[in-house]
């Protein structure tokens, strides 16, 4: 059954369509202003992400459709004791988003290719969301690459058939629709991109009017609906990854929130289970992004997990 809100969205995007605008990168983070952005190019695309810090190095993975302001909780004090990156996955952010297949090996290549160009030879990789996919797939396809994993709210290889929640688990109903799918995206708005923020969170009150539109504006920009269509058609390549993902050898932390309306608890704890060397913590009253909702608390478990010997 298709909801209510979304029957509106379609019949009211002829009149509040707008042109996708033009990707120009900022020359500051709003959000934090002390950080410099930086790009780097990676296969002839450039990716958008900032540093802080010295010590080993870490690197934050955000998830599907965000960006790097996801992090913005964790950045300072995480570069307290280490070199921390956050990037824009290439098609995200401010980085470039070519009309490419976006397949799993293509989020692979491109961030082990942002590694290489920065020189990054070993790194904790903690990732939210596809994010948490990405890291736990860079540790089965280049094992040396990656020190230890931090999961928060993690996608596994059966994502297509875990989603839930009012936006994806919608979006995953209409799958095998391309041109539902195509739509479903291509007629983001601001209340459809709150309705996602919304379901992302466990205190609605934080979905500020400017945390929308720091969202907002990333998927206006020209080329996301592709992007992010791409990724999802292609979501069920995950699978390829299933029967490895047992044998990953990394030191694991697995985060989540207890009330996650995307990706349940359930998730992770099968996650839990398949991992060897991982161990779990849940953080209660939050939702799919917990180290947004509970930074503190958070950063906290992180830091005691990567001080460990």
């Amino acid at each position: 059954m298709i909801p209510f809100w979304l029957i509106k969205s379609i019949l009211l995007s002829p009149f509040l369509w707008r042109n996708k605008k033009r990707l120009i990168r900022p020359a500051r983070i709003v959000w934090n202003p002390k950080l410099l952005p930086e790009t780097v190019k990676v296969r002839g695309q450039n990716i958008f992400y900032v540093k802080k810090g010295e010590g080993k190095p870490l690197i934050l993975i955000h998830g599907y459709g965000a960006g790097i302001w996801v992090w913005e909780r964790q950045i300072e004090e995480l570069s307290r004791f280490y070199r921390v990156f956050a990037l824009d996955l290439i098609g995200h952010g401010f980085s470039d988003r070519p009309r490419i297949e976006y397949t799993p090996e293509t989020y692979i290549t491109f961030f082990r290719g942002f590694m290489r160009e920065l020189g990054i030879e070993n790194a904790t990789l903690i990732g939210n969301s596809m994010g948490g996919g990405l890291a736990w797939a860079m540790a089965i396809s280049y094992p040396k690459m990656v020190d230890r994993l931090i999961l928060i709210n993690s996608i596994s290889p059966e994502v297509l058939y875990e989603l839930r929640g009012d936006s994806l688990g919608v979006l995953k109903n209409f799958k095998d629709i391309p041109f539902i799918s195509y739509l479903f995206i291509a007629i983001r708005n601001r209340d459809t991109i709150k309705k996602v923020l919304m379901d992302c969170v466990s205190n609605e009150k934080l979905i500020t009017k400017d945390v929308l539109e720091r969202q907002y504006e990333i998927s206006m920009l020209k080329g996301s609906t592709w992007v992010l269509y791409s990724t999802f058609k292609n979501a069920k390549l995950a699978l390829d990854f299933k029967k490895d993902i047992q044998f990953i050898p990394h030191k694991t932390l697995l985060i989540w929130g207890d009330q996650d309306k995307i990706l349940p608890v359930s998730v992770g704890e099968r996650l839990h289970k398949i991992i060897p060397q991982s161990r779990f913590y849940l953080v209660p009253k939050t939702g799919h992004i917990p180290m947004w909702e509970r930074p503190e608390e958070v950063n906290s478990v992180i830091l005691d997990f990567l001080k460990e010997s």
